[in-house]
């Protein structure tokens, strides 16, 4: 406000030399409309125009230059724009009673996904990675552990009872670091057991046994983040509706989220993605639907299924046999092989 002040009483001084005067103009209006036209055109050619056109194409090189003369300038008034800042927030306060919001965020989220689309349009392969991994954070509290959990049926778990010495094999023949402990049934978690322990000499499995966190389905993968590193775990029970096992999910899970796929005990299995022909293709049916539609630029729909088997089982009906042809919207799938609860493997291919 300063400075515009100063603006003002400058451009004025300029057209009384260099209008007023010598062409003897008195009429006031005339003067407001030129005078105003005259600073206007000068603050959008020299202030925004001729800068923002000059910035974009050399920004580094001149933000590195204006960067230390922008910081002089922010501590030299800052205290001089903190007092006023307080003198009309307690004005606002106490004679308004309007709440004033001191944490306002300098950019917000829809700022940021702006920002990363703009950078989309770079060539560069490190900064489309970089803006993948933001997008995806920023995603992060939109992510059920639905869609990231190991489902009950791929769980490697034991019971209760089982002998030390079958423990052990088991942990030899999966090559995992844990595994987890039921009684009775899968809906029946008692908790984990690491194969660190047992150089512990222990005399039984409950003696070993660490605790599991439950969690519903539906909770976001930031809030089991949160509870992970509040309660130092790395691997929750998931529950459904029911009060049924829906899965597992560990720590990195939730991560794969962000940095995608990470190879971790769970991942054993390598699903085949092969395309064969310019419309054909060999898919897992384990391959989740958005890894597919982000690497062949296919449009699955994501709602309702996380995996193709699930996408096709759910709109046919039922698991079908190996070698069925069925046609679901634009895509015909020829089964490869199936298991007792899915599709294994299919053959795809894009109708015209």
């Amino acid at each position: 406000n300063f400075f515009l002040v100063i603006y003002g009483l400058l451009v004025d001084e300029l057209l009384k030399k260099t209008l007023w005067n010598p062409f003897h103009i008195q009429n006031e209006y005339l003067k407001l409309f030129v005078a105003t036209l005259f600073s206007t055109l000068i603050v959008l050619v020299l202030g925004e125009f001729i800068p923002k056109a000059i910035f974009r194409g050399k920004n580094d090189t001149l933000l590195h230059f204006f960067a230390p003369l922008a910081n002089f300038f922010h501590t030299l008034f800052q205290p001089l724009a903190r007092f006023f800042v307080n003198v009309s927030q307690w004005i606002l306060k106490y004679l308004f009673n309007v709440r004033v919001d001191e944490k306002s965020e300098a950019f917000s989220k829809v700022d940021l996904e702006h920002f990363f689309q703009q950078t989309r349009n770079q060539d560069e392969e490190s900064t489309e990675l970089n803006t993948e991994l933001f997008e995806n954070a920023l995603s992060l509290p939109m992510v059920k552990i639905r869609q990231c959990l190991v489902p009950r049926t791929e769980i490697e778990a034991v019971e209760l009872d089982t002998p030390l010495e079958t423990i052990r094999q088991r942990f030899i023949q999966t090559k995992l670091s844990k595994l987890i402990v039921y009684k009775d049934s899968i809906d029946d978690l008692q908790g984990y057991i690491h194969q660190l322990d047992f150089f512990k000499k222990p005399t039984d499995v409950a003696s070993i046994i660490k605790p599991l966190i439950a969690v519903p389905e539906s909770m976001s993968a930031t809030d089991l983040m949160n509870k992970f590193t509040k309660e130092r775990k790395s691997i929750a029970w998931v529950v459904d509706e029911f009060g049924g096992t829906a899965g597992i999910v560990t720590m990195e899970d939730v991560l794969e989220e962000i940095f995608g796929e990470i190879q971790d005990e769970y991942d054993t299995e390598e699903f085949v993605d092969k395309q064969l022909a310019e419309d054909e293709y060999i898919f897992s049916g384990r391959l989740e639907l958005d890894y597919l539609n982000e690497k062949y630029q296919l449009d699955f729909p994501e709602h309702e299924s996380e995996t193709l088997s699930g996408y096709i089982i759910n709109e046919h009906g039922s698991i079908p046999e190996a070698k069925a042809a069925i046609i679901i919207q634009h895509y015909k799938f020829d089964v490869l092989s199936v298991s007792d609860t899915r599709i294994e493997m299919v053959k795809m291919k894009l109708l015209r």
